[in-house]
């Protein structure tokens, strides 16, 4: 397998930790108001809601502010507390400050673009579902952005993953062939089934641990230790 002459990353859960600061958030709420139950329900209510609201965000439907309220209102209905939008974009100001107050990366994740960078002449690319104006800031308040060539938005392509064309404009901006690319990412429809449909190999990063046994594609659990990571998307 020849060594790709670049490399496509996520940014939600694959380099930016968006479930370390979703839990923040969460906690944050909890500590507010009592009707919220279990953390372990809370996290697994919110991330279906938010899900649910961002696909219909993605497509048109709704604005970020109707995103944000819907979500949050239907996270409270379902522990039976009823929120109108005055109230729910109050309480989601609350979540998202304990949110952004949260800004990490994902662990290991700068040992892993500076181990790729010092063995292998690459470009590197984001390619990432969301608008434009938060994936921006999320790269530059954690420092990323002077790291990557192109960095590839929904929002600003009309597409999103896992339709290939959003990997096509990727690799047209970088200059390569999918046959040259490697794509890391933490979602299995949209970051790995997509690269793959683009014919992109990838490399899946499965921090929930839901690949099966017999899974044949290369999967890492997590970014440590380095090197095992660096080999896996340099295909060695």
């Amino acid at each position: 397998m020849p060594e790709p002459r670049a490399v496509l990353f996520d940014l939600d859960d694959t380099l930016y930790d968006h479930t370390a600061c979703a839990r923040a958030g969460l906690v944050a709420l909890k500590d507010r108001y009592e009707a919220l139950g279990p953390i372990d329900e809370l996290e697994h209510v919110h991330h279906e809601t938010l899900e649910a609201a961002h696909l219909r965000l993605l497509a048109g439907e709704i604005t970020q502010h109707e995103a944000r309220t819907i979500r949050t209102q239907q996270m409270f209905a379902h522990f039976g507390t009823v929120l109108d939008e005055a109230e729910a974009w109050t309480v989601y100001g609350q979540y998202r400050a304990a949110y952004d107050a949260a800004e990490t990366l994902v662990p290991g994740s700068l040992d892993v673009l500076d181990g790729l960078r010092a063995q292998a002449d690459l470009r590197f690319g984001i390619v990432t579902n969301n608008l434009v104006a938060e994936q921006v800031k999320k790269l530059a308040n954690l420092g990323l952005t002077a790291r990557f060539d192109e960095v590839v938005i929904s929002e600003a392509v009309g597409t999103s993953k896992p339709d290939p064309r959003i990997f096509h404009v990727a690799l047209e901006r970088l200059g390569v062939h999918a046959r040259e690319t490697v794509m890391v990412g933490d979602s299995l429809r949209s970051d790995i089934e997509g690269a793959e449909a683009a014919g992109i190999r990838s490399v899946w990063l499965d921090r929930r641990g839901e690949a099966r046994a017999d899974e044949t594609r290369a999967v890492l659990s997590s970014w440590t230790p380095a090197e095992v990571a660096v080999a896996a998307i340099l295909g060695r």
